[in-house]
């Protein structure tokens, strides 16, 4: 019983905390608002599913989930080869909201928020913007 006890607790010690990658998902999306993230918290142990949607910076990736009686747009920006951190999240958000943009007739952003970023080990900055209508 000791032994298991022991084994039982040298792997919980030794194993890799769970991933604080976060998901897209418009039932989240309010619980996320209500205790935001910063881009100090890009770095996680596994690529959430919103930064696998996009695979250069150039992709316009963006999609519209209906929830509640809302309409949520979500929105990917990725910037590569930026050495400046404050300039690499800048950016990354820029994109994002211009995804935003694109899906929108009505051409503002108002209300527009960043939900989460996400930072490689190579540098790449990803950020998801969202627009709740």
């Amino acid at each position: 019983m000791k032994l298991t006890i022991a084994v039982l607790a040298a792997v919980f010690l030794i194993a890799p905390a769970p991933s604080r990658a976060w998901e897209a998902k418009a039932s989240k999306v309010a619980e996320r608002l209500r205790s935001p993230r910063t881009p100090a918290d890009a770095r996680q142990r596994r690529k959430p599913g919103w930064a696998k949607k996009i695979r250069s910076p150039e992709d316009k990736v963006r999609w519209s989930v209906g929830h509640g009686g809302k309409t949520y747009l979500f929105g990917v920006g990725l910037v590569r080869g930026v050495d400046n951190p404050g300039l690499r999240v800048t950016a990354a958000e820029d994109r994002a909201r211009a995804c935003l943009l694109e899906t929108k007739s009505s051409g503002t952003l108002e209300g527009s928020q960043i939900l989460d970023w996400y930072l490689n080990r190579r540098g790449d900055m990803y950020a998801l913007a969202v627009l709740i209508r």
